[in-house]
């Protein structure tokens, strides 16, 4: 299978890094929700993969075009379970024309009963900025977070370390004050790291943390599951329950690059070949140790 037989769809193509994707055909839910019988006929007929993302997914998208392809079709799950995902897994377990279902997080996979593959990203992004302007940035959606983000913040000004923030106060890209992804990746560019919140329940790997480890910036967070990632390592990652007093001489620590088979195995192209050629050896390998799996998750 050619990267170029891959068609993913996430809710919107212009979000997050997919711009920077070009191996890869990217379509939105809408534009496929808005296409008549003969435009999905002809532009759905050359691929052997087609990936939903589970946000903005309807079941209505993949039984509409499942009369015009004999593709894999498949639903990925890269979002903590709250109780909107559960309606949506109910819905695609009762929807024929979904081949498979997929969850970010092995534990929440484990305990759902659903196959595990990774998370993704792209060092099509840009490279690492190491002229940095302030030490900790936080950019996120509110979502519970902006609390103890701020009282976060305080403490790391007390320790003389500088911040900048951008908090949006709902989820989506239509509020006033979203920033498209790539002046997002500006600001973490320009930071020494990143503070990463996680929302009540939360253990998988985040966006915020491919960010880190992609863009060669350090990252501050409270995700108690990471050590059990091979992608972690104490000289980039702190811990927020560790002594906030080491965190200056932490951030003045140089980055320590990972390997780039890491890099490649997270890498967009070879994430995509996972759902066809699969090999749940490769996690253990790859994504996280043994260990990982012993632990109870948060659903």
């Amino acid at each position: 299978m050619k990267n170029s037989d891959v068609l993913v769809v996430p809710k919107d193509r212009s979000l997050y890094f997919f711009p920077a994707i070009s191996e890869i055909t990217v379509c939105s839910g809408k534009e496929i929700l808005a296409a008549s019988n003969d435009q999905l006929r002809r532009y759905l007929k050359d691929f052997q993969l087609i990936i939903f993302l589970d946000f903005g997914f309807e079941t209505e998208m993949a039984a509409k075009i499942r009369p015009f392809t004999k593709a894999k079709i498949v639903l990925f799950f890269w979002n903590h379970f709250k109780l909107e995902h559960y309606r949506k897994l109910n819905a695609a377990q009762k929807e024929p024309a979904i081949d498979e279902i997929y969850h970010f997080d092995p534990l929440e996979a484990r305990d759902l009963g659903l196959k595990h593959n990774s998370s993704f990203y792209t060092q099509s992004v840009g490279e690492p900025l190491h002229n940095t302007e302030y030490d900790i940035f936080f950019g996120a959606n509110d979502n519970g977070r902006k609390q103890q983000a701020m009282e976060l913040k305080g403490r790391f000004e007390s320790l003389g370390l500088s911040t900048f923030y951008h908090i949006l106060p709902k989820r989506g890209n239509e509020q006033e004050g979203y920033l498209p992804y790539g002046d997002y990746l500006n600001l973490v560019k320009r930071s020494k790291g990143i503070l990463e919140i996680l929302r009540a329940g939360q253990y998988g790997v985040t966006l915020r943390t491919f960010e880190s480890l992609f863009l060669q910036k350090k990252l501050v967070t409270a995700n108690e599951m990471l050590p059990f990632y091979r992608m972690y390592d104490p000289r980039n990652v702190f811990m927020i329950e560790t002594d906030l007093s080491q965190l200056t001489a932490f951030l003045n620590i140089p980055y320590q690059p990972a390997d780039q088979a890491m890099l490649d195995f997270f890498e967009a192209k070879n994430w995509v070949k996972r759902f066809i050629d699969y090999d749940p050896k490769l996690f253990e390998e790859f994504e996280y140790y043994p260990e990982l799996m012993k632990h109870e998750s948060a659903l």
